[in-house]
């Protein structure tokens, strides 16, 4: 069993589908795959803490997503601008930490 895909929330419809669409558009510019990348680190974070620790592993898991999406709406419809919370702990990139491309050279 794993964290299930914004992908598959969505398809939920009602408040996880309206959780995936704010949450990928408005804290990640329409990147999902960071978007999605976030969810399943916040998710697991989540799933590492001591409120989990008594229930099955099914449990904890739909508890944590369900807490990751009460969470994320809460904040996401509050009229105080805010921030993926995983995207405010990353330091900002530079230049330099671009990924990059690979190339073809000989070794």
């Amino acid at each position: 069993m794993s964290v299930r895909s914004l992908h598959e929330l969505h398809e939920e419809g009602g408040a996880p589908a309206e959780f995936v669409e704010r949450f990928a558009a408005a804290w990640h510019d329409g990147d999902w795959s960071v978007a999605e990348d976030h969810w399943q680190l916040l998710v697991n974070r989540l799933l590492r803490s001591r409120e989990m620790e008594g229930l099955k592993r099914r449990d904890a898991l739909r508890t944590a997503e369900r807490e990751v999406q009460n969470l994320g709406l809460s904040l996401l419809r509050s009229p105080a601008p805010t921030r993926c919370p995983m995207c405010a702990t990353a330091p900002p990139q530079g230049p330099f930490d671009a990924p990059r491309q690979p190339t073809m050279e000989p070794r």
